[in-house]
């Protein structure tokens, strides 16, 4: 197994947002080409996984300039930046990738994908997993599809965001629980869920009420 990286402790890039990342790089790679994101933004937080192609410095480079771009335009609207990160990185690798931008003041979060990373919902109240983020066909830096339209849904507090890159197994979701810590939450989906030998990639987000902000560990 490759390096595991992590962040300890889960990050708020709004009040109302928790957030916690595992990863691992592949087997003999130094640097995951599997990238994570979570900056504030005007009214909450906008979040991303990034699957650079591939494995190794070259998928890290590309997922690592797809990064810098959102963080630097995190307001930009969600197709838009899909759009620069496709001119960003031409020539590059290219990368799969999944954007979401939660407004904490309308409660909701608002989804774009092209690629194959996963995106879901996972509802507080627990009945199954909630919607999956809309994902298109496609590699950002190669092709990019037709139409990029966002699509949004409702968040009620304790809804969890998952993002899972393709060296997660797609059934992670249904293995989170409703609460707990999301750092030790994070770390053991990627632990028990990877799969195959590519580089791995886990986030979760809490959309939180006041009395739960105190759970982020």
């Amino acid at each position: 197994m490759g390096a595991l990286l992590s962040w300890a402790q889960a990050t708020r890039p709004h009040p109302a947002v928790a957030v916690a990342l595992a990863s691992a790089a592949a087997p003999g790679e130094a640097r995951s080409g599997d990238v994570g994101l979570a900056v504030p933004c005007a009214r909450g937080a906008l979040l991303a996984a990034i699957d650079g192609l591939g494995h190794g410095a070259a998928a890290a480079a590309a997922a690592e300039r797809a990064a810098a771009l959102l963080a630097d335009h995190r307001d930009a609207p969600l197709a838009q930046l899909v759009e620069r990160c496709h001119v960003e990185l031409s020539g590059t690798r290219g990368a799969a990738l999944t954007l979401a931008r939660v407004d904490a003041e309308a409660a909701t979060v608002t989804w774009l994908a092209v690629g194959n990373v996963a995106g879901v919902v996972v509802p507080a109240e627990r009945s199954g997993s909630g919607p999956a983020a809309l994902q298109l066909a496609g590699v950002v830096g190669a092709q990019l599809p037709g139409q990029l339209v966002p699509v949004a849904l409702p968040l009620t507090p304790g809804d969890v965001l998952l993002m899972s890159t393709d060296g997660v197994d797609p059934a992670v979701a249904d293995a989170l629980p409703a609460r707990g810590a999301l750092g030790p939450l994070a770390a053991g989906l990627l632990r028990r869920h990877r799969r195959g030998e590519d580089d791995a990639l886990v986030l979760l987000a809490r959309f939180e009420a006041p009395s739960d902000r105190s759970i982020v560990s």
